[in-house]
């Protein structure tokens, strides 16, 4: 199991092996039963689900700014964070809103629930 003693430490992971499309350690920095909504309009469950839907994101996508969001924390083991992120597929430019909720399992905290959606222009 990846290591993530820190929020801090789980965003640079989860950065990592999204760009390294290690889509297996990237799963573990999950909960079993994790929820995810990303780039497409399907609810995605559990790790398997979530291992399937990163082995499916293009080759040229990767994470080209990903600051540290702002965290809510909840309980000692819990904290909500929100951030403005952008992905590239290739040189396009994908700006995207990113929550997470997470949980702190042992020493290491994990993704129970992920949101990300396109930032479109202000109204």
């Amino acid at each position: 199991m990846p290591k993530t003693p820190t929020v801090e430490a789980l965003r640079l992971l989860w950065i990592d092996v999204f760009n390294s499309r290690d889509v297996e350690t990237h799963a573990l920095l999950y909960t079993e039963d994790a929820m995810l909504f990303g780039s497409n309009p399907e609810l995605v469950t559990g790790r398997d689900g979530i291992k399937a839907y990163f082995a499916g994101q293009g080759p040229g996508m990767h994470v080209h700014h990903y600051p540290e969001p702002h965290q809510v924390l909840v309980t000692s083991d819990i904290v909500a964070t929100a951030a403005h992120v952008d992905f590239a597929d290739g040189d396009e430019l994908m700006p995207y809103r990113m929550t997470w909720l997470l949980v702190k399992q042992g020493d290491n905290w994990r993704i129970a629930q992920h949101h990300g959606s396109p930032r479109g222009k202000a109204v």
